[in-house]
Parts: structure tokens; sequence; C-alpha cells
């Protein structure tokens, strides 16, 4: 414990030192749109074309790897933006130098001529959201020339690790929680809806996906799956997937993270964007008993088992509530056998 606590005093020493260099030339142009009436299917789809058949001498070009993402940068100008989704609605954010301009440039301009109805992006949990996704990917050097400074508390971070590890160690595993068909309405914010409906089977699927409340909402979101059997035969259904967020991996990643986003960090393009996320936040955000409480019990909801040989009668449905990380979402993948003999198998 002595040396986090003089880990911390370090930290804190070399943020205060490199305070005043980085102040120098602070960007702060972390902000976004929200594209009314058009989801981020159809709106995606209409950027990527737009950007395929630029033919510009500067640069603007898709972000490998990650999609929906793109980065425009020349001489003076350049600007991060991602689109994400915000149910029947776009959202847009945008991370860009000092010098672009805010109200006037090649985004909006394009949202004008297009005839989209948007307004600025008022949504703050959306905000910091994709705040921390932004900052992921240029840690993880995913921003093409886009760089970030070292991580200055990860040596704090990887020893709350430790410890968190050691205290764990020799405990009994928490049980998975059997499947719980529930019924009782989610008070999260929707940020997408897809819906499926197989004409074999004669079964329709709606998945919604939530942003969480509390802290988790950084790596994981909720989805809810509401399967509906327009079968006359009733089915056996069992689901499976190849990755899930369990309730031990939110408690653990939200014990072990730290940070809000890493007191000071720089990010940039030629010439460079200094963004400064100087705060408090390493001292207040060390998790505590009541922050891992709350997040305990929203996560418990949608870490139950997936349902083994569920039996849903004709013309019946059910709930599946889980947990997906958000850089990796998994499909489920649903057997279901019905009493006339049938089998499909449908994954969504």
């Amino acid at each position: 414990m002595k040396k986090i606590v003089r880990l911390l005093c370090l930290v804190l020493l070399m943020t205060l030192v490199n305070t005043g260099i980085v102040f120098a030339g602070v960007s702060k142009n972390f902000y976004g749109y929200q594209v009314k009436n058009v989801d981020i299917r159809q709106f995606g789809q209409a950027i990527k074309s737009t950007v395929d058949s630029y033919n510009g001498n500067d640069g603007f070009v898709p972000l490998e790897n990650v999609q929906n993402a793109y980065i425009y940068s020349d001489a003076n100008c350049s600007y991060f933006i991602r689109l994400y989704p915000a149910n029947e609605n776009t959202n847009i954010y945008v991370v860009s130098n000092e010098k672009y301009d805010v109200k006037n440039n090649e985004l909006t301009q394009y949202l004008d001529q297009s005839g989209c109805q948007y307004e600025k992006l008022d949504d703050r949990d959306a905000l910091r959201e994709y705040k921390f996704d932004f900052f992921t990917l240029a840690r993880k050097h995913e921003l093409g020339n886009f760089y970030i400074s070292p991580d200055l508390v990860k040596p704090l971070k990887v020893g709350m690790a430790k410890l968190n590890n050691k205290m764990a160690k020799g405990n009994k595993k928490t049980s998975v929680f059997p499947y719980n068909n529930d019924q009782d309405p989610i008070d999260l914010t929707c940020v997408d809806t897809q819906n499926l409906y197989d004409e074999d089977a004669k079964v329709y699927i709606i998945q919604r996906e939530y942003r969480l409340k509390q802290k988790e909402n950084k790596y994981v979101h909720a989805y809810e799956y509401v399967v509906t059997n327009k079968n006359s035969s009733s089915a056996s259904v069992t689901v499976t997937c190849e990755r899930l967020a369990g309730l031990k991996d939110v408690t653990t990643e939200s014990f072990v993270d730290l940070d809000r986003l890493d007191l000071i960090d720089t990010v940039g393009t030629f010439p460079p964007v200094l963004v400064c996320t100087a705060g408090t936040s390493i001292i207040c955000s060390v998790p505590n008993w009541i922050r891992l409480a709350r997040i305990t019990a929203e996560s418990k909801r949608y870490a139950n088992a997936l349902p083994d040989n569920y039996q849903l009668n004709a013309g019946g449905n059910m709930r599946i509530l889980v947990m997906k990380y958000k850089n990796d979402p998994k499909p489920l993948k649903f057997n279901l056998k019905f009493s006339d003999g049938s089998v499909h198998n449908i994954e969504f």
C-alpha cells in the first residue's frame, strides 16, 4: 500500500511539472452532432460512399479495423470523426485541433447539402463514453498518424490489478445465475434496435442495445433479445455465444480502472493537437464499495446464464438479457428444436 501511495504522489508531481508545458497549446475540441431520423446503417453507408469517392490531395481516410471511423488531415487542420448508433438517429463524435472551424467545416457542409436535420449532441453520458473510446484507440496506436502520450498512471493501475487479484485469491468463484425470463421494464438509454425474422422457423427476434448507467459502460453494453415464436409448434430453445461479459469480468474491470482519462494526455497529427485532461479524477475515482455495489447491482440483471432447453410455446415469447464487450460484440446462436421434429439454427 505504501508503494501505491508513493507512486500516486510521483504521478501527481509529474503532472504539476508537465502542466506548464502542455497548457501552451491546449485543444479541447471534443464534441458531437446528432443526425435525426437516420439510423447508423443508412447514414454510415452514405458517409462511406462519400469518403470512398473522395479524390482530394489531402488525407481523408477510413480508420482501419474500426467501423464508421475516419481521419482527415492536411497541413493545418486535422480531425477524427466516428459514427455511433442512437436508436433511430445517428451520433457523430468529433475530435479536432484548434485550427478546425467547429461551426463551418466539411462535415457541417456535408450535412447541410444532404438535407439532414441535425443538432449539437448534448448527451453527457454518450460524450463521456465516446471520449473514452477515442483515448483507448489512441493508446492502442490505431489512429494512424494521431499519437498520444504514455499512460502516466498505468503502473498504478497495474499495482491495483495485482492487489485485486491477491485479494480474490482463494475466494470461491461466483456461480453463474440461472436463466430468468425477466419481463420487468428496462430503465436504460436504448442506443440501437435491430430486427430479424426467420421465415423457415417462423421466429421473430428483436435485439436492443442499451448504455449502462454505471462505470462499466466504458467496456460493456447491455443487450435485450425478445424472441417470439410465430410457429404453430412449440420449441425447445438453447442459446450459446462465443463470448459474453460476466459479472466478475465487469466488477474486476471497474475496480482496476482508476482513470477518467488519465491526468494529462497529448493527442495530435502534424501540427500537434495537445489535449489536457488534468484534474482530480486520479484521487476521486479510486473505486469504493459504494460504487462497486452499484455496478454489481446494475450488472447482475444482465449476467444470467443463457437459456438451455427453454420451452417456448407456440405464439409465446421469451426475453434474454446479456452484456457484450463493446470492442468485440459476439452474436447469440439460437438452436430451436420444434415439437414437429424440425430443427433451426439462427445467429443474431
